[in-house]
């Protein structure tokens, strides 16, 4: 069985994660369906409905706006740094807000609305420079100082033997 290092990204425990954090999210969006819909009863279906045909409006809308930007910015030749962030963000946040429930309505309206989608993007921005740096580590530095040694005792000329490594013996090992 490998070792496992410290700071792998992705370790065996991810995937059981994800799938809890997954379900966790579907109870509390049910929950809080239900609580709506004991408040104010079928009016919840008729918030739902609104929230997907504003979700579809914006997403057209939002759409419209970041493709033509990406595209502007792609035609120049200038690299569309955070265009094609918002572009992501776009996407995801239509879905999310076309998908039926409130909490996914509200992240969905954080991600396409263009005055909340900046800070949106500073703060993924951020936690992925933390994940990223908090995971690459610096690389292990044990070095074994050695040499190359050429094997020139047999083998064809076309078959040459690639050459062996040893510690060099002036050093002890392991330094």
């Amino acid at each position: 069985m490998p070792e496992q290092r410290k700071g792998t990204f992705i370790s065996r425990r991810t995937p059981a994660l994800a799938l809890l954090g997954f379900f966790v999210f579907i109870s509390a969006e049910v929950a809080l369906l239900v609580f709506v819909s004991t408040q104010i009863g079928w009016w919840t279906l008729v918030a739902l409905m609104i929230s997907t045909v504003l979700g579809a409006y914006l997403l057209q809308r939002e759409w419209r706006k970041a493709w033509k930007h990406l595209s502007e910015s792609l035609s120049t030749g200038s690299l569309p740094t955070g265009r094609t962030a918002d572009a992501v963000l776009v996407l995801m946040g239509g879905f999310m807000l076309i998908m039926p429930g409130f909490i996914t309505d509200i992240i969905g309206l954080l991600l396409l609305l263009p005055f909340t989608r900046p800070a949106v993007r500073s703060m993924l921005g951020r936690w992925a420079g933390r994940v990223v740096s908090g995971h690459n580590e610096s690389p292990r530095t044990d070095v074994i100082r050695g040499e190359v040694v050429e094997d020139n005792t047999g083998g064809a000329a076309s078959d040459p033997q690639p050459p062996s490594i040893r510690p060099r013996e002036d050093e002890p090992n392991g330094s």
